[in-house]
């Protein structure tokens, strides 16, 4: 029992005479990370400001100074290890750690799949916030682009999170990167030559103003299954909005323009009938 005593308060004796010999070594470590915090401070707005300078993405800026600044202090803290521990070796340290980081690696796969993909997506532009974009199977305008995921709203009004990932590997549609694009419609007509069917649809298209003027509407005639029907081409401004507006009012338009023709038409047949 008395030697168990003594050997424990050896132990205690030697631990804190060893706490003694680092105390100046920890004293030295803790001003070095005290040098090193604020100076990743200041490395992290130095980087800021280039970057923003540089006409960086904000959120962009924002991840490379942060970026920055856990770098300065992770190397603050390598040399603090150093001169605590005179054995320790930053090669020893990435030695030790390389199953450890192929294990966080496959942990972590999809976190910094979506980060990098993130970074990537801010540094290129692909699309910006107020693009209307399709990915996958959701559709809408870009409310924002954070490093891991990308917040889009729907025309139908819900919020949906993309993670950057998906959105760097799989296709996406951009409806808004071109200021105009293309509608395309059919509209059934009868008792009208063909001719004077296209000129009908043609000037009602002319009277709009949500119909774009160049590239000129296009309308030709085709048949689907029994019926004629008119095939028409006008371009119109990319937002969604814009686009339901444009067809809405093209198709109004040209329904009452054939409706109105064919009337006229009718008339005459029967002032020639009757004459």
């Amino acid at each position: 029992m008395e030697r168990g005593l003594t050997l424990a308060w050896q132990t205690v004796i030697k631990m804190i005479d060893g706490f003694f010999r680092l105390l100046p070594n920890l004293v030295i470590a803790g001003l070095i990370l005290f040098i090193f915090y604020f100076l990743s401070r200041l490395v992290g707005k130095a980087a800021y400001s280039l970057s923003s300078r540089a006409q960086i993405d904000k959120t962009l800026a924002h991840a490379i100074a942060k970026l920055v600044s856990v770098a300065t202090v992770v190397m603050g803290l390598l040399i603090c290890a150093v001169v605590v521990v005179p054995n320790f070796s930053p090669d020893k340290l990435i030695a030790g750690l390389g199953i450890t980081s192929v294990a966080i690696g496959f942990a972590f796969q999809n976190i910094l799949q979506n980060f990098f993909a993130g970074m990537l997506l801010l540094w290129q532009k692909p699309f910006g916030i107020g693009d209307e974009i399709k990915a996958k199977d959701f559709e809408g305008t870009v409310e924002d682009i954070t490093i891991r995921t990308t917040l889009l709203k729907t025309h139908t009004g819900e919020l949906v999170y993309i993670p950057n990932g998906v959105l760097f590997t799989e296709p996406v549609t951009v409806f808004t990167a071109y200021d105009k694009r293309r509608i395309h419609l059919q509209i059934p007509f009868a008792n009208i030559s063909e001719d004077k069917a296209i000129e009908v649809a043609k000037t009602a298209l002319n009277g709009l103003s949500a119909v774009v003027k160049d590239p000129k509407p296009q309308v030709y005639t085709a048949v689907s299954g029994s019926s004629l029907v008119l095939d028409v081409f006008f371009w119109a401004s990319s937002a969604n909005a814009k686009m339901i507006q444009a067809t809405d009012e093209a198709a109004t338009a040209i329904g009452k323009a054939l409706k109105e023709q064919e009337r006229m038409e009718n008339e005459r047949k029967e002032k020639e009938k009757a004459a």
